[in-house]
């Protein structure tokens, strides 16, 4: 009766597996570049089975995204919390969580690879917004509806609202990380910056 459970598990293991393999390949040479039978060798698998867990490169790719999402997703929703007592502090919270996660090694090289890919492949494009920032836009925009019960913020469109939002905690930090320009900025840098975008929303939207 324990077979079935065990399949799946080894089934995931190798899922990860290739994963990592993916991620190395296409970090290295990019999504044109790199191959099926590359992303097999980077994993230690072999191709038959990277297709017996993915349709095609572009499958591969779409998954190695989503794996950065879902974890920016699962990150974002512990610092959402409930809304009540200090807004700016949970905005401050808010806001440095989503800067580190835009910043971080790993969105920072599936974004460069994605850009750098679109104007071929457009559908990638699409698939990096749709499962990233059109996520995280919507579930800050239900978060902010939150406080505006509460009476803490005043909010025409909450989802321009948390579009703005993202876009102040930025500064220049995550232009400047994409283009590389500097190293990776300081905590406090990124709590500086956050701070300063908090104080702008709520001028804004603060009752």
């Amino acid at each position: 009766m324990a077979l079935p459970a065990r399949r799946t598990e080894l089934s995931t293991v190798k899922r990860r597996q290739i994963l990592a393999g993916a991620r190395l390949a296409f970090g290295e040479l990019g999504y044109e570049r790199t191959s099926v039978d590359l992303v097999a060798t980077r994993a230690g698998v072999g191709k038959a089975t990277v297709y017996n867990h993915f349709e095609d490169k572009q499958a591969l790719f779409l998954a190695c995204f989503s794996e950065e999402a879902d974890a920016l997703r699962e990150a974002l929703r512990r610092s959402l919390g409930q809304a009540g007592g200090d807004p700016a502090v949970a905005l401050r919270r808010v806001g440095e969580q989503v800067v580190r996660t835009l910043i971080s090694p790993a969105f920072l090289s599936l974004y460069r690879h994605t850009v750098a890919e679109t104007e071929r492949f457009p559908e990638l494009g699409e698939a990096f917004f749709e499962r990233g920032p059109a996520v995280v836009y919507q579930a800050i925009a239900a978060w902010l509806r939150r406080w505006e019960a509460l009476g803490a913020l005043r909010l025409a469109d909450p989802h321009a609202a948390a579009v703005q939002f993202v876009g102040l905690c930025q500064g220049t930090l995550v232009l400047r990380a994409r283009l590389g320009l500097r190293p990776s900025p300081s905590t406090e840098v990124v709590r500086a910056t956050v701070r300063d975008a908090v104080r702008a929303f709520l001028r804004a939207y603060g009752p």
